[in-house]
């Protein structure tokens, strides 16, 4: 077993205690002062670093301590005014009382003839009606066959599961009593927050999903950004700070649990915790790795190989043919699984991938590495040919994007052959002796890597086509 995954910056000799501009960052967070720039400066310290990660949930802690202590009621040591000889003249009661008695009037008739109409804090539509002003106390019940999403004024978007019940508490808390949502923070939703009855859940500048299925376990999933998870049986002892590609199950306890498999289709929006037989070939994906940091979830797309899909769960980069042929067809529509790019180093990982009908797997090997044992015994290599765009982000209007090399900011191409950074391998497994299929770590690293930054190479990828599909 291995004991830990640690990130590819590591460094043993990392300080324990935070950094002065840090401390101020999350104390500008907490104020709620802080500015957009810095803003995204802490989501990257929080992204990058475990003790960055632990220094804020001290932080936190220790905020939210002082302001309980703070917030006790203090005992006046004033002298008794009771005691103090007071005069009080007819006209200074007088006069105070016909002021109030005029000013209650106004506002009486102010109600009755001029009603103020409330400001909506959110709207929603759905696939069968039109869109709905939402205000503070409204209740939403997406239905049986229907989804919903729901726009807050501030740019939030939250996506209902079907069946789900979302309360609106403010323009920037929620409370999920049952289902499962998506929530879209945007730039100008930072510190939205979801209620449930096991945890609440902080946005931190974030993608991610919260399902209440159980009234006694809420999950989180961080699609992209940072989250503040706080559990409700102890919230200023168990806080929790989850990172893109970790979702953990947490109970009423505190417990919190590793999520390991993660299912979902193109829409992003649509996720789930439990396998769909009828539409994905996965039954489920684990490995060998434990330790507390460790709440990585692999993500298993349903027919989502295409041009532009994205790699890994912690990464922006995407898969794109090397050249305008594109990626070969025969997998065009696969089910694909989304790995974790940090787990490119790790020499002792082992992958179990439980299929849930008979298909053919194939592996996606950056070819700069070395073939390893495991693969050459049990896959053959296909000769197909595809790539990685290493970028972070598209940009308006462009679709080729600069070197890697180049001094300017790397964003992501669009279509075959455009910004291909990493050629990669298609390997197809020999023959399935089962369900279970055993993966192990990248190979030896070759010259190819001679010239290469620091810290470069790709995990694998994991592309399963089952037989009944291809044969249609």
């Amino acid at each position: 077993m291995i004991s830990n995954r640690l990130p590819n910056d590591f460094d043993p000799h990392e300080p324990e205690l935070p950094n002065q501009e840090f401390q101020l960052l999350v104390s500008s967070l907490l104020d709620e002062s802080i500015s957009d720039q810095d803003f995204e400066r802490l989501q990257t310290q929080l992204q990058e670093s475990a003790s960055a990660r632990d220094a804020y949930r001290n932080l936190v802690e220790l905020h939210l301590a002082l302001h309980e202590t703070l917030s006790e009621p203090v005992v006046s040591i004033a002298p008794d005014r009771q005691a103090w000889p007071q005069v009080v003249t007819q006209r200074q009661v007088f006069v105070p009382l016909l002021l109030a008695s005029c000013a209650l009037s106004i506002a009486v008739a102010c109600f009755f003839f001029f009603p103020m109409k409330e400001r909506p804090i959110a709207w929603t539509s759905s696939e069968v009606d039109s869109a709905l002003q939402l205000h503070s106390g409204d209740r939403v019940v997406a239905s049986a066959n229907h989804s919903n999403e729901i726009t807050f004024r501030n740019g939030v978007k939250v996506s209902l599961s079907q069946g789900a019940d979302l309360e609106i508490l403010g323009d920037k808390k929620v409370r999920l009593h049952k289902g499962q949502v998506y929530v879209d923070v945007g730039e100008q939703g930072k510190g939205f927050t979801v209620l449930t009855d096991a945890a609440n859940i902080v946005d931190l500048g974030t993608v991610f999903g919260v399902g209440a299925n159980s009234p006694d376990e809420t999950e989180v999933l961080v699609f992209d950004g940072v989250v503040d998870v706080a559990t409700n049986s102890r919230k200023n002892l168990a806080r929790k700070v989850l990172v893109s590609g970790q979702a953990e199950r947490y109970d009423k306890s505190g417990t919190g649990e590793r999520i390991p498999t993660v299912w979902s289709s193109s829409l992003s929006s649509e996720w789930s915790t439990a396998p769909d037989g009828r539409n994905s070939s996965v039954a489920s994906i684990t490995d060998n790795v434990l330790g507390s940091s460790n709440a990585k979830f692999y993500m298993v797309v349903s027919g989502g190989f295409r041009e532009d899909a994205l790699v890994y769960v912690d990464r922006k980069y995407e898969w794109n043919g090397l050249d305008k042929t594109g990626i070969p067809q025969e997998l065009i529509g696969a089910d694909y699984i989304r790995t974790f790019n940090d787990d490119k180093h790790c020499k002792d990982i082992d992958i179990t991938l439980t299929l849930s009908r008979e298909a053919d797997v194939y592996i996606l090997v950056d070819q700069r590495y070395l073939i390893p044992d495991w693969l050459s015994e049990n896959f053959v290599d296909t000769g197909w040919k595809l790539g990685i765009d290493l970028g972070l982000s598209h940009r308006a209007g462009e679709v080729k994007a600069p070197p890697v090399e180049s001094d300017v900011e790397r964003f992501l191409g669009k279509g075959p052959g455009n910004s291909v950074d990493v050629p990669v391998n298609v390997w197809q497994l020999k023959h399935s002796s089962g369900q279970q299929v055993h993966l192990g770590p990248n190979g030896e690293k070759s010259h190819q890597f001679d010239n290469a930054i620091q810290g470069a190479g790709s995990m694998y990828g994991i592309v399963i086509l089952p037989k009944d599909r291809k044969s249609d």
